[in-house]
């Protein structure tokens, strides 16, 4: 009987080890399932011995995790999980165009910006928005930075 709980045990090991590189559910499930059957064996067989039994499963199930885990970090597998390029915005990956002329320009705030608004500039009306500071309407404005769609203004000081 002895033989019956220990090859439950390692192909339940092999089993888990083998779902970190073909990942699907399956495997893992099966191989839980056969340390499972492997525990149940082996209490039934040895039931003065049931306390170091299930220890040793739950230990070698730990393990079998963890080199798993170190065996996935190791190998081509984790190339295929995870991406190694990015979408940078010189490359045409950008969701909204910054307008970089703006950059400098001065418009006016069409309504107050707490800290968000309306301001024009030139004949364009633009969604901008404030550092924090309350900008009432008809204010000039500087435009500060863009990015996409995100315009920071300030309000420009009166002579």
């Amino acid at each position: 009987m002895i033989g019956w709980v220990l090859l439950f045990f390692i192909a339940g090991m092999c089993m888990i080890l083998a779902e970190f590189l073909l990942p699907g559910g399956v495997l893992g499930m099966l191989g839980a399932l056969l340390v499972l059957t492997s525990g149940a064996l082996g209490v039934y067989s040895y039931p003065e011995q049931a306390v170091l039994i299930i220890f040793g499963e739950l230990t070698g199930a730990a393990l079998s995790v963890i080199l798993g885990f170190w065996l996935l970090t190791r190998t081509k597998a984790l190339k295929l999980l995870t991406l190694e390029t990015s979408q940078r915005a010189e490359e045409g990956f950008v969701s909204a165009v910054s307008d970089l002329t703006l950059v400098g320009r001065e418009g006016v705030a069409v309504t107050a910006l707490r800290p968000s608004g309306v301001i024009r500039v030139g004949d364009e009306r633009i969604d901008a928005v404030t550092d924090g500071a309350f900008v009432e309407e008809g204010r000039k404005v500087r435009v500060l930075e863009v990015h996409g769609s995100r315009i920071v203004v300030e309000a420009v000081e009166s002579d």
